[in-house]
């Protein structure tokens, strides 16, 4: 064995990298030291370890969050069938009474509460990072290991056992100290209230305890958050505000559970602001109010969700990919110089804004015409700068909502991160290491793959290392794996949607708005991916007798598109592929997989329709029972193209066979599908 170095070499050494991490804190020196003693297993060192990740030292919450990853690296020494010091442990953790193991760790994703068949299970979840943990071998262990060991134990999410030594009030102090908050009150919605709040107690009873009490803890008082020029975008951190967006996502210790803050305002001096062009186009309707979001807009996307969720459940008896709408909040005020200032206020005192009153005043008098030009809003004139300010207000209604289940790596951005573009995107600089990079490139990759495997190479770019990471046959074959389980469930979902004639006008699908995850589910690490952002889903309603086929095929068309990608758009499967390196015959495989799963969830979705109440008090009778008509009709007009038929003797011909009673009904379909031939003729799979 390599002997250890002489001692004043070895403090030296762990003075340069503890002095920027730990701000010399003279505990962090003495307790690597010893930790670099053990190459071993050493139960009195563990509780040691225990009780500073504890804060019974009176550590800092640096130091514990060391302490734990010390902890996660003895325990990974302890042999397999050693059964009395996995109790040791996990009676220290409190995770075993008297009476066994808890029944917690069920909602946490392990599948036993049998000590010896939850120790495998325990052990392959801490498993994860044994990438970093192997090569950290006592004094043996090279400076680059042993900076990616300190640099892990920065991040609160990666420390598994962290949800058993933070407590949740502390992790929910911590995060509030990292935001502003001003008044603001809890958003009830009286349209279809008992749906969503039935989706709501559903969501937070199966939460594992810890996150509901963190997440209640946020969403409780119906304060206002804020994010502040203290949080960072960082992934992996505690409190995030992601890189392109103006929300603030938070990760729990030791959680696969990720919460949105939407929309938590811009950085800078002044938290909201009013837009109506950026580079030279208009913006959407649901931007114009800048960096916060419109109360009709959070309703209906969290009507919207809920009802595609229960309806996806009660089909295919299993939960959705889709986060769930936890709690809206009423924007009372906002916050300007340390103080809070009252919304009608704010928009409309020029010392707010200083310099740019001018310019967004402008900006609202566009919104306010616009708005109502579409009809969104039927006020009078009220003159005056007061006036203008309400009427803008009253339309917008500024709000907040409060979102478990997301994900802050959206398929573009992680597109970004691993391309030859990402490190510098990421970074915001030309300057940064090549190890930075390369932790970078692996945080990306672990998450993408659950269990990640790097590569035997020195960092050169971003796109030679991750080429090689997928050339490692663990990554690649786990690659594809992930890649088709993702295709099969997006068949699924797109499925259940056409099934219900719903459409989502591309926003549901669009890279921007899709997500991966990383979950430890029955006892294994997993990669999911989740469908945000349904501020655009459109659901019939319980009173609405048929579609409008126009608006349907039209929002349909455009999901295809952002989903499969067509001509300049990439897609979401697109990107899927590149982020992968997918090759051609699995991307063919991937596409035979969708469209079977596509087409079983659709006749699936609409059996149930017809034959489960629960399904089908969520639409209107006459709906249900055109669902068969529609798809003839369909099938007709696409046979009726391939013959060369499709022309006014055929419309004459086939009307009267399809609705003698109200031969309007053909004609209110007929000119839509002309219109979208080309979707239909891509999607006849379905009706087939």
């Amino acid at each position: 064995m390599k002997p250890k170095p002489a001692k004043n070499v070895r403090c030296e050494r762990l003075v340069s990298m503890l002095t920027i991490r730990l701000q010399s804190d003279p505990q962090a020196y003495a307790l690597l030291e010893e930790f670099l003693d053990h190459d071993t297993y050493n139960q009195p060192f563990c509780k040691e370890l225990i009780q500073i990740a504890c804060g019974e030292a009176g550590a800092s919450w640096e130091l514990r969050r060391l302490a734990i990853l010390m902890l996660e690296h003895q325990i990974l020494k302890i042999p397999a069938r050693s059964l009395n010091d996995f109790d040791f442990i996990l009676a220290e953790l409190n995770l075993k009474k008297q009476a066994g193991l808890s029944t917690s760790v069920l909602k946490e994703g392990y599948t036993t509460t049998n000590l010896r068949r939850f120790i495998p299970e325990f052990r392959r979840k801490l498993a994860r990072l044994e990438h970093v943990h192997a090569k950290v071998e006592g004094w043996r262990t090279s400076d680059e290991a042993l900076h990616d060991f300190l640099e892990l134990a920065r991040h609160e999410c990666k420390l598994s056992l962290g949800r058993y030594l933070f407590t949740a009030d502390e992790v929910a102090d911590r995060i509030l100290d990292q935001l502003r908050e001003t008044d603001g009150a809890r958003d009830l919605d009286p349209v279809e209230g008992a749906l969503i709040a039935g989706e709501i107690s559903r969501a937070l009873a199966r939460l594992p305890d810890y996150e509901a009490a963190i997440l209640q803890r946020l969403y409780s008082s119906g304060r206002i958050y804020w994010v502040t020029e203290a949080i960072g975008s960082e992934i992996n951190s505690l409190v995030e505000y992601p890189l392109t967006t103006v929300v603030v996502t938070i990760k729990p210790p030791g959680s696969d559970i990720e919460f949105e803050i939407k929309r938590a305002g811009l950085k800078g001096d002044r938290a909201l602001g009013v837009i109506f062009q950026r580079n030279g186009y208009d913006v959407s309707p649901s931007h114009r109010l800048d960096g916060g979001d419109m109360q009709w807009l959070l309703r209906h996307e969290a009507r919207a969700a809920a009802k595609f969720r229960v309806i996806y459940r009660l089909v295919h008896d299993r939960e959705p990919p889709l986060p769930n709408y936890v709690a809206r909040s009423t924007i009372y005020s906002i916050p300007v110089d340390g103080y809070e200032v009252q919304t009608l206020m704010y928009f409309t005192d020029p010392s707010v804004f200083q310099g740019q009153f001018g310019t967004m005043r402008q900006a609202m008098a566009q919104s306010v015409k616009a708005f109502k030009d579409d009809g969104y809003g039927h006020l009078p004139d009220v003159p005056g700068d007061l006036g203008l300010t309400a009427q803008f207000i009253s339309i917008v209604s500024p709000a907040q909502a409060i979102i478990s289940g997301t994900s802050s790596l959206r398929l573009d951005k992680v597109a970004a991160y691993l391309s030859d573009k990402g490190p510098r995107f990421y970074f915001g600089s030309e300057t940064y290491a090549r190890d930075e990079a390369r932790r970078f490139g692996d945080a990306i990759l672990e998450e993408i793959l659950g269990v990640y495997e790097p590569p035997n190479v020195a960092y050169e770019t971003q796109q030679q290392y991750v080429d090689a990471a997928f050339s490692v046959h663990a990554n690649r074959r786990r690659a594809d794996a992930i890649y088709l389980s993702i295709l099969e469930e997006i068949g699924t979902v797109w499925g259940t949607l056409m099934g219900i004639r719903g459409y989502s006008r591309g926003e549901s699908f669009v890279a921007r708005n899709v997500g991966l995850k990383s979950v430890w589910e029955n006892g294994e690490w997993k990669v999911k991916l989740i469908f945000m952002d349904h501020d655009a889903l459109g659901i019939l309603e319980p009173n609405c007798t048929d579609i409008c086929s126009e608006e349907a095929l039209c929002g349909q068309q455009l999901d295809e598109t952002y989903l499969w990608g067509r001509v300049s758009i990439l897609g979401s499967v697109g990107h899927l592929r590149q982020i992968y390196r997918i090759s051609e015959e699995v991307y063919q495989r991937g596409q035979e997989l969708t469209r079977r799963e596509a087409k079983q969830a659709y006749d699936k979705t609409q059996r149930q329709l017809l034959n489960d109440p629960a399904l089908g008090s969520l639409f209107h009778e006459e709906f249900i029972t055109r669902l068969a008509q529609w798809d003839d009709l369909v099938r007709a007009f696409l046979q009726a193209r391939a013959n060369g038929d499709a022309n006014a003797t055929w419309k004459a011909k086939i009307k009267k066979s399809f609705d003698k009673k109200n031969q309007a009904w053909f004609s209110s379909h007929i000119d839509a599908l002309e219109k979208y031939a080309p979707f239909l003729e891509r999607q006849s799979f379905l009706f087939t």
